[in-house]
């Protein structure tokens, strides 16, 4: 089971604080316990030793305290300098497996994205609502602000999470939930399973008061809506929109990858692909069809397939605006800025402001650069090809790389040797022009 969540992990180009190639994280196996204040956790993490060394890091917010550590079950000494969690281990041979276990405790904060977004400007990670209610928006990072983790997408490994919160409260995490139960009489324990490898920017946790609203999508995925009471009102758009995309998109991107699927409406301002659930601001609900097509889009395009690195976040936002776009044109509905055709001056505007979408401003990250742009380069391709051609390209792109990580250079090595053409320079010229090409 372990073997599916080997990965290749790489230092970020853009943020390499929170990226660690030394360690391969497989699996993660989180017992918290929230109390509304403070989370107490147990993290009994499975890592396969990149190289050999005497010394492993992970990814761990300094306002969290750290009471122990052990490697396989024994003890070792750490530092926790900023927000990293350096361990001193026995020498570990390159390509060994080992298990930390890192007991912390404290009260999460949420950190500073690194963007000029209106809806990222609340922080990331760890977040609290007016009312209390937890929730997580991680892209590009921020998981590690409630656990300890190699925090990149180049690491994706699977998980096993059981949240202990007070009575009365649900908690929410990616996957299948495999159960719930008393935990004393003033407390409830919830369990839940990710079978799939995810990034840790895909993970979310929500805590509230959530009911639970089942649903089977058309090809039999089990579905599930979580929402607050105040929420309640939005069942019948949700459940009608999300059957709708979820039915165009496996038509238009192939079987959907992942054994569930499900939405949770949170706070905040935002919207995110989180794997096998869809993280929603109810502030982000103000157009449900659009926000919602592409975030489940994502589940096939940066979910399913994900980016080596944050330098290719084109790689899944182009393709998820690109679909976007599709879906609402054959509706015959609303195109976002006006359709396609209009988007040429925008685009302009924003690589003057942040950059190319494939070499973007580290301080920008998440501008509408890397979503028009690259949406308008696959259509370039899309026409070259003829709309047949690219519509078996879009399935093929996903089940050949399903689970895994790609960038730039496997994009147009695949996409030559399936179309037996050369789009390096069209790519190029789309990916790395401060204008907008012609």
């Amino acid at each position: 089971m372990l073997a599916a969540a080997r990965s290749t992990p790489v230092e970020d180009p853009y943020y390499p604080r929170t990226s660690n190639p030394g360690v391969d994280a497989l699996h993660y196996h989180l017992a918290l316990k929230w109390d509304g204040t403070v989370l107490t956790g147990e993290a009994t993490v499975i890592i396969w030793a990149m190289a050999s060394t005497r010394s492993l890091r992970l990814d761990l917010s300094s306002v969290l305290d750290v009471s122990g550590v052990a490697l396989d079950e024994r003890p070792i000494r750490y530092t926790h300098p900023g927000d990293s969690l350096v361990m001193t281990v026995p020498q570990v041979a390159t390509g060994s497996q080992h298990t930390l276990t890192i007991d912390y405790a404290g009260s999460p904060q949420p950190v500073p994205a690194p963007s000029g977004r209106g809806d990222l400007q609340e922080g990331l990670g760890w977040s609290l609502d007016p009312e209390g209610d937890v929730y997580t928006f991680e892209e590009p990072y921020g998981a590690y602000t409630w656990y300890p983790v190699n925090d990149h997408p180049s690491d994706t490994a699977l998980y096993d999470v059981q949240v202990t919160v007070p009575r009365g409260e649900v908690a929410v995490f990616n996957g299948s939930l495999e159960g719930h139960g008393p935990a004393g009489p003033d407390a409830t324990t919830w369990r839940w399973h990710l079978a799939e490898p995810a990034a840790s920017y895909l993970t979310t946790i929500a805590v509230g008061p959530y009911s639970a609203f089942h649903d089977t999508m058309p090809d039999g995925t089990p579905a599930t809506y979580w929402l607050l009471p105040q929420d309640r009102q939005l069942l019948a758009s949700l459940r009608a929109e999300s059957r709708r995309a979820f039915a165009w998109l496996v038509d238009q991107a192939g079987d959907y990858p992942f054994d569930t699927f499900g939405v949770v409406i949170v706070g905040g301002e935002s919207g995110m692909e989180t794997q096998s659930l869809v993280t929603l601001s109810r502030g982000a609900l103000d157009r449900p069809d659009a926000v919602l097509e592409h975030e489940v889009a994502h589940q096939w395009f940066g979910d399913a397939v994900t980016p080596t690195d944050w330098q290719g976040l084109w790689l899944s936002e182009g393709w998820a605006m690109w679909l976007q776009q599709a879906y609402e044109s054959d509706r015959g509905g609303y195109e976002d800025a006006g359709g396609m055709s209009r988007w040429r001056p925008l685009d302009n505007a924003a690589r003057r402001r942040a950059g190319p979408p494939g070499d973007y401003a580290p301080t920008s990250f998440g501008d509408v650069n890397v979503y028009l742009g690259p949406a308008m380069m696959l259509d370039r391709i899309r026409q070259r090809v003829g709309d047949r051609e690219f519509a078996v390209l879009t399935k093929a792109w996903v089940a050949e790389h399903e689970y895994g990580n790609v960038d730039r250079a496997e994009f147009i090595r695949w996409l030559d040797a399936e179309t037996g053409q050369s789009f390096a320079g069209l790519i190029s010229r789309w990916l790395d022009s401060p204008t907008t090409p012609r």
